[in-house]
């Protein structure tokens, strides 16, 4: 664990460093958001937590083009006790101000989830409920294709992974509040439903400016699977703080 820390640093500096090159220069079309937290604790317990979170859009209309990744994890006296990667790429075509189509790549590892890979593609239609400077509401919904593998139980009893693929359809809804010239709340919730298994999604994320492009997050994520292996939960969430540096 402590090594993938160091790595996840080091990887969250190199992000860092981009985003401040490229936000010297002219960007254009280009927008972005990297963030990192880290947790260390002594004493009694040794704990050790870290997030990278990284997103860059690139938007020429009627195209926006979006790439995200996130990693997260967490020790105990030197224990992994969480590893979590996601990463996800999403392109949506403006038909009019409030419709857009939408093709998007999703891609998630968790060593301690019931499910420890899987993978949506999907596509599908999209609506700008809300679209102001205060507010902005999109819901969307599609259809596509899934991959997902559960995780092996050593037990006893001993549960072998299995991997499971088919048809999928996707819905979801993401909503932004801006409530004042420095603060906003973000809420995105997507669903991925198959024949085995719906996988949910959903983040609550407050925002604050601290100083130009940096500012502080304060976020909760609940994730779920609906079938999971026995010995296992169906609920995960993860708490987290991070600085950001948008550019």
């Amino acid at each position: 664990m402590r090594k993938s820390v160091w790595l996840l640093a080091a990887l969250t500096g190199v992000l860092i460093n981009s985003a401040f090159a490229a936000d010297a220069e002219d960007t254009g079309p280009w927008s972005g958001e990297a963030a990192f937290g880290y947790l260390s604790t002594s004493g009694n317990t040794d704990d050790t937590s870290v997030e990278l979170d990284f997103k860059v859009a690139y938007t020429v209309k009627p195209w926006t083009h979006k790439l995200k990744a996130r990693a997260y994890g967490a020790s105990t006296d030197s224990t992994t006790t969480a590893e979590s990667y996601k990463a996800g790429w999403k392109s949506t075509y403006d038909f009019t101000e409030f419709d857009y189509a939408f093709g998007a790549l999703d891609w998630n590892k968790d060593r301690f989830s019931g499910y420890d890979r899987q993978t949506f593609a999907t596509a599908g239609y999209g609506r700008r409920l809300l679209n102001s400077e205060e507010f902005v509401l999109n819901a969307e919904i599609g259809v596509g294709y899934t991959k997902q593998r559960t995780a092996e139980v050593l037990g006893p009893p001993l549960v072998p992974a299995e991997t499971t693929d088919g048809g999928a359809g996707t819905l979801g809804a993401d909503f932004l509040w801006n409530f004042s010239e420095t603060a906003d709340f973000e809420q995105t919730l997507y669903i991925f439903t198959a024949s085995d298994n719906t996988f949910w999604e959903s983040v609550s994320k407050v925002k604050a400016a601290l100083t130009g492009n940096l500012g502080l997050a304060v976020s909760y994520t609940i994730k779920r699977n609906s079938d999971v292996p026995a010995g296992t939960k169906k609920k995960d969430t993860l708490t987290s703080v991070t600085l950001n540096y948008s550019f």
